[in-house]
């Protein structure tokens, strides 16, 4: 048996590797240890059976351990084929992998956005399994279901059950974003049957317990409640504490994205964003990618010769007296609020006394400006908090330089670079009936009004130098 007290492990099945982490019920994070994976045929295949043996390698490298719970999060808009003894038909097909491009004008106009919640796009699942039923006729002949969450088959491993939960299945093009559940208007227009796919299952569900086999595998006791968890980018944003309408949660990894929570009533009409349910509640994610977060803060500090140490050092001393300098941070062109794959970065407005560090703060600067152009297209700043997570976020300036722009306070978890694994534990507690991890959150940047009169015009001219910056191409 169990105790409530024992720890909550969380399996974040990643996109190069797989995480296992311990956390207490405080919150804080005990141990953990990732697994990379094998490398799959193509840059975007990969062995099911590889994220499995990852989790039994990554659990074999912590203490020996006794859990009360395992929560699961993973990738989402995958394809795993497997057969009726939950076997892997092959690799599985990524989120990243756009071999279902070529399908996608033939469904686009019999495709309801209303209903999928999302406008066709290729990566989708759907499109995913057009091309399976082509390209690969006897895996698709073969499945007895088709999974579309790395953490599905995890769970299938763990539990014996066929589960996926909304945020994860909304990236298939196949599920009702209203309803929460397969669309059978969808189901019918790409001929899949209903039996084939997961059953839905909110996140804070306990979706079986830990099975004898799993359990000698994994050296823990059987019969430990599995629960459900979500999708990556669901996860993400519980983990950096936006549970409430016009909450904004901010990651800054190599890429990054806005994710805003918007009513349920919202999803009924067309937005540019890509929109998810969200885990702890009836409202939505919307999120707005942005191209080059901390790519850009990476480029610029390779630029001026520096590393990390340095970098803060330089920005820390230009930010007693920001200079004029400005970034634009379009290193690998910009998806949002505009698309515009040819637009590239350029520094504007830089003066002969303008050195390393004014250059380096002017990138992350630059950053902060993109941030906010992407929560202007969203609707501006509400009531809720912002959050941010990601690498970026254990800047000691980047937080400051975000709050001043945005007007607003910055909150984030104690370790921000966990926040996928942190979402996913947040979850558990709600599916045990815990208390919620809240004290993990702390202010760490309020915004500086005295700085707010320099950055009207440099948002301004970062505005007029996009506008330009668009017109060149490449």
């Amino acid at each position: 048996m169990t105790s409530p007290t024992d720890p909550i492990l969380v399996f974040d099945i990643g996109s190069s590797g797989l995480k296992a982490a311990l956390f207490a019920a405080d919150g804080t994070m005990l141990d953990s240890d990732e697994v990379a994976y094998p490398p799959g045929s193509h840059p975007h295949r990969q062995s099911p059976e590889g994220w499995w043996e990852a989790a039994v390698e990554a659990v074999g490298h912590l203490p020996p351990l006794r859990v009360s719970a395992i929560v699961l999060s993973g990738t989402m808009e995958n394809l795993i084929a497997v057969d009726g003894d939950g076997n892997a038909l092959g690799e599985a097909l990524l989120y990243s992998d756009p071999c279902g491009a070529a399908y996608v004008e033939a469904y686009r106009d019999r495709i309801d956005p209303r209903i999928a919640g999302n406008a066709p796009e290729p990566l989708m699942t759907a499109f995913k399994l057009a091309w399976l039923r082509e390209h690969e006729p006897e895996h698709y002949a073969a499945a007895a279901r088709f999974l579309p969450g790395s953490k599905d088959f995890v769970a299938y491993r763990l539990t014996g059950k066929y589960v996926t939960d909304p945020t994860c299945a909304a990236t298939t093009g196949l599920m009702d974003l209203a309803a929460r559940d397969w669309s059978d208007d969808l189901l019918t227009l790409f001929e899949i049957e209903r039996a084939r796919l997961p059953v839905i299952l909110p996140a804070a569900t306990v979706i079986g317990t830990l099975s004898e086999e799993a359990a000698e595998l994994l050296h823990l006791d059987p019969g430990i409640p599995v629960i459900n968890g979500c999708g990556d980018g669901g996860a993400t944003t519980v983990g950096s504490g936006a549970d409430r309408t016009d909450d904004i949660s901010l990651y800054l990894g190599t890429t990054g994205w806005v994710a805003r929570i918007v009513p349920p009533a919202q999803s009924a009409a067309p937005r540019p964003f890509y929109r998810l349910p969200h885990p702890f509640t009836d409202d939505i994610i919307e999120i707005a990618p942005i191209l080059s977060a901390g790519a850009a803060a990476d480029w610029a500090r390779t630029a001026v010769g520096s590393d990390i140490p340095k970098g803060e050092a330089l920005a820390e001393a230009a930010d007693r007296q920001p200079g004029n300098a400005l970034f634009l941070p379009y290193l690998h062109g910009e998806r949002s609020p505009f698309i515009d794959l040819d637009v590239r970065a350029a520094f504007l407005n830089v003066s002969g006394t303008d050195g390393p560090g004014e250059l380096y703060y002017a990138a992350l600067e630059g950053v902060a400006f993109a941030i906010s152009a992407n929560i202007a297209a969203m609707g501006e700043l509400g009531s809720g908090s912002v959050s941010l997570v990601g690498g970026g976020a254990l800047s000691a300036v980047w937080p400051q330089i975000i709050a001043d722009v945005l007007r607003a306070p910055i909150t984030r978890p104690a370790s921000p670079v966990n926040a996928t694994s942190f979402g996913a534990f947040r979850i558990a507690l709600r599916a045990l009936g815990h208390d919620d991890a809240e004290t993990s959150f702390s202010v760490v940047a309020t915004p500086r009004p005295d700085r707010y009169e320099r950055l009207d015009r440099q948002r301004q001219l970062f505005d007029a130098g996009t506008a330009f910056a668009r017109t060149l191409g490449r």
